[in-house]
């Protein structure tokens, strides 16, 4: 065992040290060369077509305060236009600069690298959802007894809860006392139409969202009508349901239920050996997604632009997901018995494709293989982490929790203790709900905004920097599915038992 263990660490750091040098390099190409890779794919004629409505959206605006004797609102809108007209003067002198330049290479090599990305992304998700049904099949039938699930089940369900409750009252807390929203720069930020208009959602709608899913969809929520529909559509939650159910009916079926059993084993098993084959192109694959996330920004300038108009909000946001990762290192060691240094070890290339893909469902193969390295059983693993890939999205409810006060704090407008707590309430509910998929916190967000009333228009400010922030929750999100995955671990009976 002491060999294996020592071959097992070995194994996950070579395979961490890759993936790292993978980062590393994506990043010094996006910023170095990111620039002109975004000149000679076209992104600069995109970001002019954005800017020209964003331009043209602050003299509405300003137009609409002016009729509405808001003096002050209007020239501070009409100074923002003025600036954005400098940035897209920039931008075409750049573009007209560029047009005597040679940049076929440059852009095969945008290619190249949006290919390396996408092909390993793709592979992911080509194999997520089989692997998640049968793992959940297999770590349900492998619990023994269909008691032993209930019990499982609702332990697994409340810890994840809790966790995220957690998750949301340290964003509160700490965009109450930094106010990142007070003086916060929203020169460039064009708000989309859909956002304009009004939301009227109710708690009630989105329990019914989260259950049944939208009106005329029979492929959504928790127990969608068609299970085909579902799984072509990526509906984890209703899969996840269905595999739970159709894993409890084999269990009661005794030795006639065996030979199925026994055949979803055999192919967990075979998913898992595909995800082996296809982590062995991560670091490229992850190059790819970095190199040419940050090229399509702009290079490093750009990026570092966006950052600082909102650096405190990125501070707050970054921050809260630090404190919430140390909350879950507590857990894991008091609770779960594990050393978090040794088992971030185990994680590292998983937080770290994590962070490139931007997509819990993309990153779950290999978390799930992760975690198996790290000693977790495959009953825990293949149960918890699905599971936890759905609905434990610890860093995107703190994320919208946070946002939400942001909005709130830039149009200045004060929330009362009442307020707070509906927005605790429901950036809990809507995160279980949000799809592991990348912005998928946007979508959940203006579901928290609609419960207060706040400005949906608010979101536009956070979209330049949010790519960046996502791919931080979403980590911190893959971070609290494995932590579950071995605490829960701890309290399952042997399976001789």
């Amino acid at each position: 065992m002491p060999g294996k263990s020592k071959l097992r660490r070995g194994s996950a750091l070579t395979g961490t040290l890759a993936v790292l040098i993978g980062v590393i390099l994506g990043g010094l190409v996006g910023v170095m060369c990111g620039q002109t890779m975004w000149l000679a794919s076209g992104g600069a004629v995109k970001k002019l077509e954005l800017l020209d409505k964003t331009v043209q959206q602050k003299r509405e605006f300003a137009r609409n305060a002016d009729a509405n004797g808001q003096v002050k609102e209007t020239d501070r809108l009409l100074n923002q236009a003025s600036v954005v007209e400098e940035e897209i003067r920039r931008i075409k002198t750049l573009v007209k600069e560029s047009q005597g330049r040679d940049l076929s290479t440059w852009l095969t090599i945008w290619q190249l690298n949006k290919f390396l990305g996408d092909i390993f992304l793709r592979l992911l998700l080509l194999v997520v959802l089989p692997l998640v049904f049968t793992s959940i099949v297999s770590g349900v039938t492998s619990l023994g007894n269909i008691n032993q699930l209930g019990k499982v089940g609702v332990w697994t369900i409340v810890y994840y809860g809790a966790t995220c409750a957690v998750a949301v009252a340290i964003g509160i807390f700490l965009v109450q006392a930094i106010q990142p929203g007070v003086g916060a720069d929203d020169t460039f930020a064009y708000i989309n139409p859909e956002f304009l208009a009004p939301h009227d959602t109710t708690f009630f709608d989105t329990f019914l969202e989260v259950i049944i899913g939208g009106e005329n969809n029979p492929s959504g929520g928790m127990v969608p009508s068609n299970i085909f529909l579902a799984a072509s559509s990526n509906n984890f939650l209703g899969m996840i349901l269905f595999a739970m159910v159709l894993g409890g009916a084999l269990l009661s079926l005794g030795d006639k239920g065996k030979s199925a059993i026994d055949l979803f084993h055999a192919l967990n098993a075979a998913m898992l050996k595909i995800v082996k084959l296809i982590i062995l192109f991560a670091p490229i694959g992850i190059y790819g997604l970095v190199a040419t996330q940050i090229a399509n920004t702009g290079g490093g300038g750009a990026f570092y632009s966006e950052l600082e108009r909102l650096m405190w909000f990125v501070i707050t946001v970054t921050l809260g997901l630090f404190l919430h990762a140390i909350v879950l290192c507590v857990i894991l060691w008091t609770i779960g018995k594990r050393n978090p240094l040794s088992y971030i070890g185990y994680l590292s290339k998983a937080l770290l494709t994590a962070f490139s893909t931007d997509s819990s469902s993309a990153t779950l193969p290999i978390t799930i293989e992760c975690v198996e390295e790290s000693g977790v059983s495959e009953r825990a693993a293949g149960f918890v982490l699905p599971l936890g890939a759905t609905i434990n999205m610890d860093g995107t409810a703190l994320y919208e929790a946070t946002a939400a006060i942001f909005i709130a704090q830039s149009a200045g407008i004060p929330l009362s203790g009442a307020e707070l707590t509906i927005i605790f309430i429901t950036a809990t509910l809507a995160a279980i709900g949000a799809p592991g998929i990348p912005n998928a916190g946007l979508v959940t967000l203006l579901v928290v905004l609609s419960a207060v009333n706040l400005p949906a228009a608010g979101i536009g400010t956070l979209l330049a920097i949010d790519w960046f922030i996502d791919r931080e929750r979403t980590t911190v999100n893959v971070f609290g599915d494995a932590v579950g995955g071995a605490v829960i671990d701890r309290f399952l009976p042997n399976e001789s038992g």
